[in-house]
């Protein structure tokens, strides 16, 4: 029962380093005219909402209703690279009409 236990604890936090991982390569970009006003890490965005929700909500409302744009910037792995891209490509469609048959 005890290795249970500590191999749950193992997956957690190797996914919790995977996230924050993923978290610090995604930008969150704030921009007006071409002008980056803010460019955050979106692990460093979430910190700060789990902090101050009300000071990012109250600040991305003036950003937008000030014309900025909020936008975030995903980088594209490199070709060959599997580990970030996946095997399998993206996956398959799960609504819309079914496919016409011939």
């Amino acid at each position: 029962m005890k290795g249970r236990s500590s191999e749950t604890s193992l997956n957690r936090r190797k996914r919790f380093r995977q996230l924050v991982h993923e978290g610090n390569r995604r930008r969150i970009i704030v921009e007006k005219d071409g002008h980056r006003a803010v460019d955050l890490s979106l692990t460093l965005l979430v910190i700060s909402a789990l902090l101050a929700v009300w000071l990012v909500a109250i600040l991305a409302a003036i950003a937008v209703m000030s014309g900025y744009t909020i936008r975030m910037e995903v980088p594209m792995p490199p070709a060959g690279n599997e580990d970030e891209a996946g095997a399998a490509g993206p996956p398959p469609p799960t609504s819309g009409p079914p496919p016409a048959e011939q």
